[in-house]
């Protein structure tokens, strides 16, 4: 069965209604409900099948931007529903397009609540913007787990950030946390200064030297945050000569300064 007859067998269960099918393209009445059960925004929603996955936008930008990378709109339209280097996507079986169901509905109460507050609620589950950043957000999302429940809730909370600098002819990436330094890392050989320090695990008793594989782990993690970001910033710098306009809909939107701020007829 194809990924279409799939999503159009499930869409009743998902407050959702089929209005039209046209081959490998259909449009689909999206009503999902809120938590206290009353329905939310009526979203007209084009869902197109490439192969055994599926590709949904707004039919037109009535409710939502055209574009925002931010609301994890596409340049063209489409939703970013799932990180595919990482997540399973093909729609091959009714499991399968019940989860997709899933992710529709609530990126579609994301942005209701988006419109609202100007930001992305559940930020710290959104994957970064382009498949480079997203990839070193993953590595260090690993890394992460391996140093303690305190080191993941500082990631989630966007409470580390990271500054390079050359010193004697090295590149130095220092680790900070809440603006004040962690540790610095070589760059070229991965390799953490001062591992006499106490380990910034959460046993932290020990110093990093001998305190299990952590000063690979943590050179590890710098190195891809700073990846991450520097990846991100670049995401952002690819939009900068092109003739898309930022919608104006969300807060410290880095495509505001690239782009100029036109707001969008959605917004």
């Amino acid at each position: 069965m194809s990924a279409m007859r799939l999503l159009a067998d499930t869409a009743a269960l998902h407050h959702a209604a089929l209005i039209r099918e046209d081959g490998d393209s259909a449009i689909f009445a999206v009503q999902p409900a809120l938590a206290s059960g009353a329905p939310a925004n009526k979203f007209l929603i084009e869902i197109t099948q490439i192969g055994e996955t599926v590709k949904a936008r707004e039919v037109k930008p009535d409710r939502l931007p055209s574009f925002c990378p931010e609301r994890h709109i596409n340049f063209d339209g489409s939703f970013c529903l799932f990180w595919a280097e990482l997540e399973p996507h093909a729609i091959d079986n009714h499991e399968a397009a019940t989860g997709w169901w899933g992710k529709l509905l609530i990126f579609l109460l994301r942005q209701d609540t988006a419109a609202v507050l100007r930001s992305w609620p559940g930020k710290a589950d959104a994957r970064a913007h382009g498949p480079e950043a997203a990839r070193l957000q993953a590595v260090a999302e690993s890394n992460a787990s391996n140093l303690g429940k305190t080191f993941i809730t500082s990631l989630r909370e966007d409470r580390f950030s990271t500054v390079e600098k050359r010193v004697n002819n090295e590149h130095r990436v220092r680790l900070l946390l809440d603006g004040k330094k962690l540790l610095s890392v070589v760059r070229k050989d991965r390799r953490v200064m001062t591992l006499r320090q106490r380990c910034k695990c959460g046993d932290g008793n020990r110093p990093i030297s001998a305190c299990s594989d952590h000063a690979k782990v943590l050179a590890d993690f710098a190195l891809a945050l700073d990846g991450w970001r520097k990846a991100e910033q670049k995401f952002f710098d690819s939009f900068k000569n092109s003739m898309l306009k930022c919608c104006g809909t969300m807060d410290n939107c880095p495509l505001a300064d690239l782009l100029g701020v036109q707001l969008d007829e959605a917004a």
